[in-house]
């Protein structure tokens, strides 16, 4: 009915193969018309025998960020180990390519994974909130994000459940004897996050502990300010994103990270925290889980981006 191949009908509604997107929608349409559905047996048999087929390394995953080479960030790195062993155990190699926010380097980043057959994505965290829809093509990739600060290409994405890792926090710090819980954060962050930080310590206020601390939520989080707001709230506990943002918010108040007015964090990094509580991220768990979920897309042929991106959220670990 498409006056086409057979093959070409396989690739079209497999999702595989370079098809015009006008032969493809065709195709596709006129299955739906038909009332066509694939058989579960048949591709789980298909499936099994594309992987028993695949060499190791005989792919490569790519990690598309816009941090720099350098850059020694702590959960980055940890989420990047997580993803290149989880992408090793599944017979991918794995590999970080580093593009501009700008758009400098797009065109090259575009040549050199199509040259190399790159088949899979993966959207890792970057310093600031990016759009990288432009850089590729995204039909002919299996894409997946293990960041909220990727603001496009839309994908499935794997990622902290930053309310329940926030609510965690502060229970654990109600249990040991904190009543007045306050946040502060700058404000991409907590956009970063989906507003799960500030829902959290809110709702834990209202409805636990009975005392609401307006969170300190502003685009730069001034001296004055951050005064003029702990003045005002007095909490005994003082939320902020990570160590060195508590090392920062105490050394502004005039006062000692492990004073009176204690200080907790979202995100843990590295074992020494001076004895300062907070929550594990956990992500070489979250790396593991997003290369996990990429390397069966691969498999299953999925690509381009998904008309309902899905969140799969991992919960953190309370580290007194």
């Amino acid at each position: 009915m498409a006056g086409v191949s057979q093959m070409t009908v396989s690739r079209a509604l497999g999702g595989r193969g370079r098809i015009a997107e006008e032969t493809r929608a065709e195709i596709r349409a006129i299955a739906e018309r038909l009332g066509y559905r694939p058989d579960p047996e048949v591709a789980k048999l298909m499936h099994h025998l594309r992987v028993g087929k695949r060499r190791r390394f005989q792919s490569v995953i790519v990690g598309l960020t816009t941090r720099k080479p350098d850059d020694q960030e702590w959960y980055f790195r940890a989420l990047v180990a997580g993803a290149s062993a989880q992408a090793a155990a599944r017979g991918y190699g794995f590999e970080v390519v580093h593009v501009s926010p700008t758009g400098r380097n797009w065109a090259v980043v575009r040549r050199t994974l199509q040259s190399r057959g790159v088949e899979g994505v993966l959207l890792l965290p970057s310093q600031a909130p990016v759009d990288l829809s432009g850089v590729l093509g995204w039909e002919q990739y299996s894409v997946v994000s293990a960041s909220a600060s990727v603001t496009g290409p839309d994908a499935h994405r794997v990622m902290p459940h930053h309310f329940a890792n926030a609510l965690l926090l502060c229970r654990n710090l109600a249990r040991s004897g904190c009543r007045r819980i306050g946040l502060v954060m700058a404000a991409d962050h907590e956009v970063r996050s989906g507003h799960g930080f500030s829902a959290a310590v809110m709702w834990h206020g209202a409805s636990e502990a009975a005392q609401v601390v307006p969170p300190l939520v502003v685009r730069e989080v001034g001296r004055v300010e951050l005064r003029l707001w702990f003045k005002r709230e007095q909490p005994d506990v003082i939320i902020t994103n990570e160590l060195s943002s508590a090392r920062e918010c105490a050394r502004n108040l005039g006062r000692n990270v492990g004073g009176a007015v204690r200080f907790a964090v979202t995100s843990l990094i590295g074992e020494e925290h001076e004895g300062i509580s907070g929550i594990d991220e956990r992500p070489g768990a979250i790396g593991e889980a997003a290369a996990e979920m990429l390397a069966g897309m691969i498999e299953r042929r999925v690509r381009g981006q998904p008309e309902t991106p899905n969140a799969t959220l991992l919960s953190g670990r309370w580290v007194p």
